[in-house]
């Protein structure tokens, strides 16, 4: 791709500028490459640099400084990115630091799976993550929906991170991220912090307003129901999860929550998604957990 003067000289900026979490995933992925895959530093791709980025796998990995919630600004730019075509992995500088190995486990996990397919567009355009209208695959289930419960098990991936049960969350409107979440009832000392309830939450307070119409909630796992009743009364417009949960679902498998007849509010909602992968997920989790 061509570099504008411009981009040439801000790339050296802030290559000069790297943090020491930074300088340390660059010292070990020049040393190493990770099996042959190459990556380039603080590349510029469109109107964004990336912090680490593998062409051949379209994998972007960024280095975050604290342990927050993600700013606004990186939620639009990984969904820009997401857009394009790239995946992105987002790590804490703490990650980097104490667990390097770690974090090369889950980068080597995404460039062992194919990159989704790339979107003809102009660098630096403004664009959506796909076209609203999705192609049905056989079984009914679009390629929408499995792109963005990609992402979903992409989010579920950080909760992992963290000791915390795999799940994602993401909110999609037109589609574009309006909110995210992942598993942290641990972290935050909160039973309530489901992925979901995380997500809900996040939506609710970027859309000012509680209610959720017209917008779609992707999960890796069949809700509870908890979560099935705030999905309710968020008024979402529909629903897709990944694997179901035998033990506490509450859509499908042990209550129907989301679809009782006396509900005042009904959503259109899909599950079974990537289930085999969104299933693999926790069950290495907690394979793990068992030692």
């Amino acid at each position: 791709m061509a570099q504008h003067p411009r981009h040439v000289h801000r790339a050296r900026q802030l290559r000069a500028e790297m943090t020491e979490a930074e300088r340390t995933m660059w010292r070990s992925l020049s040393r190493g490459q990770l099996e042959g895959w190459k990556f380039r530093r603080q590349a510029p791709i469109g109107k964004y640099f990336a912090d680490f980025f593998c062409p051949e796998a379209r994998l972007v990995v960024e280095i975050d400084g604290g342990q927050h919630s993600e700013s606004q600004r990186d939620v639009n730019r990984d969904a820009w990115f997401a857009g394009a075509g790239y995946r992105v992995l987002r790590f804490w500088n703490n990650d980097v630091l104490t667990n390097i190995e770690g974090v090369f486990q889950v980068i080597r996990e995404f460039l062992s799976t194919p990159p989704p397919n790339p979107l003809p567009q102009g660098e630096g355009e403004k664009v959506r993550s796909l076209p609203l209208e999705g192609r049905d695959r056989e079984g009914g289930v679009s390629e929408t929906d499995e792109y963005w419960m990609r992402h979903a098990l992409r989010l579920a991936q950080r909760a992992r991170e963290l000791g915390e049960v795999p799940v994602g969350a993401v909110i999609v409107k037109d589609d574009e991220v309006i909110a995210e979440g992942w598993n942290q009832p641990i972290a935050a000392h909160d039973p309530s912090a489901h992925a979901e309830m995380v997500a809900l939450r996040a939506a609710a307070q970027k859309q000012r307003n509680y209610r959720l119409n017209g917008l779609t909630l992707y999960v890796t796992l069949e809700p509870c129901v908890m979560c099935a009743g705030a999905i309710l009364h968020a008024r979402l417009a529909r629903l897709v999860y990944g694997a179901a949960d035998p033990k506490a679902g509450a859509v499908h498998s042990v209550y129907d929550v989301i679809a009782h007849p006396r509900l005042n509010h009904r959503l259109d909602w899909t599950g079974g998604v990537l289930a085999d992968k969104c299933g693999a997920l926790l069950q290495r989790f907690f394979r793990a957990k068992r030692g």
